[in-house]
């Protein structure tokens, strides 16, 4: 169901795009630090592009094309499609003193917005149309939209890593934690934290260590994790590794772990 709305989005925005007809009053944000954020609505309301300038960040002077996500109480969402998912880039929420805009940016906080009434008066719908169809001409929504693997694997990959100095420092012995990356679908490396899962027999080991001293002689015979999705939980050993094999719907997957390195 995920994957047939992903692409509805996508089909929907690439295919209204070339017909796009923008609204005549344009609306520029202040985001703070030189940050801005420019919001052009289609006449029909039901999209909009949507820029943001002033910020080293991968998305900065990008135009992306926007479907407008009405959530009542003249409350909406800006969606568009990064790194293989539908992901809100502006949100419009009413508080006690009126309409609210936040920007959300991947990898940042989020930015609370003011609205900019000289600047929304001298911005031209029509150049910024115009600049979105030469980068979706040089294909550069397209390459943001598509989903980025191998920084999802670098990302887990540099968590684990923390975790097994961690737990190599709590325990007093070298640890390592190995993925079967090649067992693990792209769906799963979207809405799941493989470093989470696969880290969790390290982090275990790591409260053991530290909250009962003598366990440390235990870990010292053990030199890594060796962890792989399957269709269930399992946990053995052979020749001094932990062989871990987790699922993402396993229920309390810590303390399954923390009794079987207590009695190994």
């Amino acid at each position: 169901m995920r994957t047939l709305t992903l692409l509805a989005l996508s089909l929907s925005l690439a295919a209204q795009a070339h017909a796009l007809e923008l609204a005549k009053y344009p609306q520029v944000f202040d985001a703070g630090n030189g940050v801005s954020v420019k919001l052009a609505p289609s006449a029909d309301g039901k999209q909009a592009l949507v820029q943001v300038s002033g910020i080293n960040h991968p998305l900065d002077e990008v135009v992306f094309l926007t479907e407008v996500n009405e959530r009542g109480d003249e409350e909406r969402d800006y969606a568009t499609t990064l790194d293989g998912g539908a992901y809100n880039l502006l949100l419009k929420r009413q508080n006690w003193g009126g309409d609210s805009y936040q920007l959300y940016l991947p990898g940042t906080e989020g930015f609370q917005l003011g609205f900019d009434e000289q600047a929304s008066q001298q911005t031209k719908p029509a150049e910024l149309l115009a600049l979105y169809e030469q980068q979706k001409g040089e294909g550069v929504q397209d390459k943001l939209a598509r989903f980025d693997r191998q920084k999802h694997e670098r990302a887990n990959w540099e968590s684990l890593q923390a975790l097994d100095q961690e737990a190599s420092k709590d325990c007093g012995t070298p640890l390592q934690t190995r993925v079967d990356w090649g067992g693990i679908d792209d769906g799963q490396m979207k809405r799941l934290s493989i470093s989470g899962y696969c880290g969790e027999v390290v982090s275990q080991m790591a409260s053991l260590c530290r909250n009962e001293p003598a366990f440390k002689a235990e870990a010292a015979g053990i030199e890594g994790v060796e962890c792989r999705f399957d269709t269930a939980m399992k946990l053995r050993e052979r020749d001094g590794k932990i062989l871990f094999a987790t699922e993402e719907n396993a229920p309390n997957q810590g303390d399954f772990i923390n009794a079987f390195l207590r009695n190994r």
